[in-house]
């Protein structure tokens, strides 16, 4: 909640989302327990220049299909966590992303990528893994001639409820994002 509550006011007053990263450590690094670390992605999208902008703090990757080459792409989002150290000034970066029409992109917590095949661990369990999300992602049905972004999302959903089982024991959080530009046609 502490973190939401200061992306929330510093978004109001700088467009730099790596300043507000950057900031928000400063607050929170001295205020916790050493071990706590908090791993986040933030999207900001231009409409006025219509560019799509990423800062990451050692979050999973970002992910985006690519429409026309309709192969999906992993962008690293980041070498450093909120509380890691005490100074991410300038370990923190912004960059562009190459977001065109008909593209999506999928966000998602490590609670899908860390998912077991097993009801319980025993060493024999299997992960779902970065490859088999891409892949989701690119075997997602097409809607009249594109995939979008529900389509894409259900195709996740399913082949990770597939891979699972349904006894499974969820260890961690789900969460499954995605966005896709579409013009103002």
């Amino acid at each position: 909640m502490m973190v939401n509550s200061l992306i929330s006011a510093y978004v109001k007053v700088t467009e730099r989302w790596n300043h507000i990263i950057s900031l928000t450590n400063d607050i929170i690094k001295p205020r916790v327990k050493a071990n706590l670390l908090m791993s986040l992605l933030l999207i900001r999208w231009n409409a006025a220049t219509k560019k799509m902008y990423m800062t990451g703090a050692w979050h999973e990757y970002l992910m985006i299909y690519k429409y026309k080459e309709n192969k999906c792409f992993n962008i690293k989002s980041g070498w450093v966590a909120i509380g890691m150290v005490k100074d991410i000034h300038k370990l923190i970066k912004e960059q562009e992303i190459s977001f065109e029409e008909n593209d999506v992109i999928i966000l998602y917590s490590d609670g899908i990528t860390e998912a077991i095949n097993k009801p319980a661990r025993d060493g024999t369990e299997a992960m779902f893994g970065e490859e088999k999300l891409m892949r989701a992602v690119e075997e997602a049905p097409l809607v009249w001639w594109i995939k979008t972004a529900r389509s894409i999302f259900k195709h996740i959903s399913m082949q990770l409820s597939k891979f699972m089982g349904y006894k499974f024991i969820q260890l961690d959080d789900i969460t499954l994002v995605t966005v896709q530009y579409k013009s103002e046609k």
